[in-house]
């Protein structure tokens, strides 16, 4: 990237003491009993083990919400989607906003908030955001399978606005956003000043693969298992990817839409099929496309970077 679309030092992602796993010198236990006490009781362990409390939090009352159309086939004849995105929004996105807020404060929730305002420079970053995944993907099952049969303008564009667009919006709004500022917002940037990026990305990535384990069910255990295990080994390079993308702009839009446009250009959102599924409707890799075009870019990120993904040294990081 040029540098003049890098942001300066005061956009970069912040990284000092409030963003570390306890937060500060604990309080004395409560002691007595009663609500008040119970309730005290469990707000410092919280404090004292903020991303522990969110996994819990997530992998219970966040998956219910996934499982349910699961285990309650054609749920209120809704649309299973509708069921993912609640699990985002109260198992992922909810449980990192209130955390945040017990551990470090209103004014981290605020600025956890600034950071999904979509930054008003950096267009080298938009432009990896937005074509950089959907173009590589592309690429590669062009290369594996072969030119799509109708290649013409027309039906280029007929597919594009239904099945590329579309698509992006339905899974970027609801859910692929918020999934970063949980992710990427709090746990990734948590785990960062504390092991580093390039370990941090290691550790939550097979735990992101993990919240997709509702969507393999009705598998076989063994096809489910290398489903899930493909799924955690890629998803160590999308988290390169997206560390980078975070330490180099400090804004959780671009990841959530770099996030967006790889699941709009394969598979899909949920709602709507995606490009590379439509065009190849009978080509296994027209839907996990976007997993290689994810790994190949956070494997250059690593090594463009040599391993910092662009989070900056501080004084703070052993905090």
């Amino acid at each position: 990237m040029s540098a003049q679309n890098q942001p300066s030092t005061q956009d970069q992602p912040a990284t000092p003491e409030h963003i570390h796993e306890a937060s500060g010198p604990a309080a004395p236990e409560p002691t007595g009993t009663g609500p008040e006490i119970s309730s005290l009781r469990v707000v410092q362990l919280v404090r004292r083990h903020p991303l522990t409390a969110f996994f819990v939090w997530f992998f219970t009352v966040g998956q219910a919400f996934a499982f349910y159309p699961v285990l309650v086939p054609d749920a209120a004849g809704l649309p299973p989607q509708l069921f993912i995105v609640a699990a985002t929004l109260f198992g992922l996105l909810l449980p990192a906003v209130v955390i945040t807020g017990l551990v470090d404060g209103r004014s981290a929730v605020r600025a956890l908030g600034h950071r999904i305002i979509p930054p008003r420079r950096g267009v080298a970053w938009y432009a990896l955001a937005l074509l950089g995944v959907p173009l590589l993907s592309i690429t590669l099952t062009v290369l594996l399978v072969g030119a799509p049969v109708d290649t013409s303008w027309s039906s280029t564009v007929t597919v594009l606005i239904p099945h590329l667009l579309l698509p992006l919006l339905l899974t970027f709004l609801p859910n692929n956003l918020w999934e970063e500022v949980a992710w990427m917002g709090f746990v990734q940037a948590r785990l960062q000043t504390r092991r580093g990026p390039l370990m941090a990305a290691v550790i939550t990535g097979p735990l992101f693969a993990l919240q997709h384990i509702a969507l393999v069910v009705g598998n076989s255990p063994v096809a489910a298992l290398a489903v899930i295990g493909l799924l955690a080994v890629f998803a160590i390079p999308f988290r390169f990817a997206t560390a980078w993308i975070y330490n180099k702009t400090g804004n959780l839009f671009l990841v959530g839409l770099f996030h967006a446009t790889g699941n709009a250009a394969t598979g899909g959102s949920g709602f709507q099929t995606g490009l590379l599924a439509t065009i190849y409707p009978n080509a296994q890799i027209a839907s996990i496309a976007h997993l290689l075009a994810f790994a190949l870019i956070g494997v250059v990120a690593v090594l463009l970077t040599r391993g910092r993904l662009g989070l900056q040294d501080t004084p703070n990081r052993s905090a």
